[in-house]
């Protein structure tokens, strides 16, 4: 007895990509996917130096680099170090926020070191965030944040799979001493995920930039709902900040003597713009990096410290106390990435194009020329 089969139209098994329905279920299945697509977070980048052979990492990593740093702070206690900056930084945050809670001006208050006036130059958000540990005496705020600026110095450099010892780079260890945030924000983005993200933007716009390079487009939206709820809270805190942004911007550019970067150095300015355009052809997330040390106003010597996701030679190199050196090191190691990859387009050859060979691209184990790794350096 034949068993009858009912025919059904050739692809009927297929599932439709966009879904069934009409024009509008379509629209919004694409539109759900390319939302998808935009906010899924990147792959985890590539750790500093582990380009590096083993042993040349164990010895310059490991041994070289932190005997110098050592070598650099026991000078410094040599010279006469200054007690004075211990938590200096967290001072300065503190009076700020807390000027804020009692209905004062933020931006008229800071601390003294060596009975100069250092002001407070921090964002709305940024004031209103720190505002609730305010209420904790000055001196147990001041302790807290060097504990936790610490405890970031350590969190990072395990992070990144240094040794140890690189707690001592000079830039990062400045700003534990300081108690400054930058370092608990390096340690929110290279640690923090989506919300460390978006709350190491909160704390200090610097954050925006890597995140950018990194495309974590979550983060940066976090951050942007946070910085609209900041202006719900305390319009006029805001508004006061606008109002006198410019006042603010010039004081701060004063007290730290036109920063350490290209800005307001039109001669250095615009060559380092230009390296770090050419640096995000080649690496996007590395220019994104050093976007903040090489050109923010008003940079101070922590700031090198986002070199250390990046490369630590190049982080080294931004460590020496030497006047413009994080722009012309910016620079220096754009060259030398830029030599990289013509070096290794011209070592390919066109043995090795696909082209040349008469082979399809799209077949398997064939690479063009833009198949050339530029991760590395």
């Amino acid at each position: 007895m034949t068993q009858l089969r009912s025919e059904k139209p050739v692809g009927g098994d297929r599932p439709n990509p966009f879904g069934g329905g009409g024009p509008a279920t379509r629209i919004s299945h694409l539109v759900r996917s390319l939302i998808g697509r935009l906010l899924a977070e990147p792959p985890p980048p590539a750790l500093p130096g582990a380009y590096l052979e083993l042993g040349f990492r164990r010895r310059w990593l490991g041994f070289f680099l932190p005997a110098a740093f050592l070598a650099l702070w026991l000078m410094n206690l040599a010279v006469g170090f200054n007690w004075e900056a211990v938590g200096v930084d967290a001072r300065i945050y503190y009076h700020g926020s807390a000027a804020w809670l009692a209905g004062q001006d933020p931006w008229a208050t800071g601390a003294l070191l060596n009975g100069r006036l250092f002001s407070y130059a921090g964002l709305p958000p940024t004031a209103i965030v720190l505002a609730p540990m305010t209420l904790l005496p000055e001196e147990a705020f001041v302790w807290l944040w060097l504990i936790l600026s610490i405890v970031a110095a350590v969190v990072v450099i395990r992070v990144l799979r240094l040794p140890v010892v690189w707690v001592a780079y000079p830039p990062l260890l400045y700003g534990v001493i300081a108690a400054n945030p930058h370092v608990v924000v390096l340690m929110l983005v290279v640690a923090g995920g989506t919300w460390g993200g978006a709350l190491a933007s909160v704390l200090k716009v610097v954050s925006i930039p890597p995140l950018v390079g990194e495309r974590r487009w979550r983060a940066l939206l976090l951050a942007a709902a946070a910085a609209g709820v900041s202006v719900v809270l305390a319009p006029g805190l805001w508004s006061e900040f606008l109002h006198q942004a410019g006042t603010i911007q010039t004081t701060i550019n004063s007290e730290s003597g036109g920063g350490l970067s290209a800005w307001g150095k039109p001669l250095l300015f615009i060559p380092t713009v230009i390296a770090l355009v050419v640096l995000a052809r080649i690496d996007l997330r590395a220019s994104a990096w050093l976007v903040v040390p090489a050109l923010f106003p008003t940079t101070q010597y922590y700031y090198a410290m986002f070199a250390l996701p990046v490369d630590p030679f190049l982080a080294a190199t931004m460590a020496f106390p030497l006047p413009q050196i994080v722009p012309i090191t910016t620079i220096a190691y754009t060259v030398v990435r830029c030599g990289v990859v013509i070096w290794r387009r011209r070592r390919r050859g066109p043995q090795h194009d696909p082209r040349a060979l008469g082979q399809s691209p799209d077949r398997p184990g064939a690479t063009g020329m833009g198949g050339a790794t530029t991760a590395g350096l």
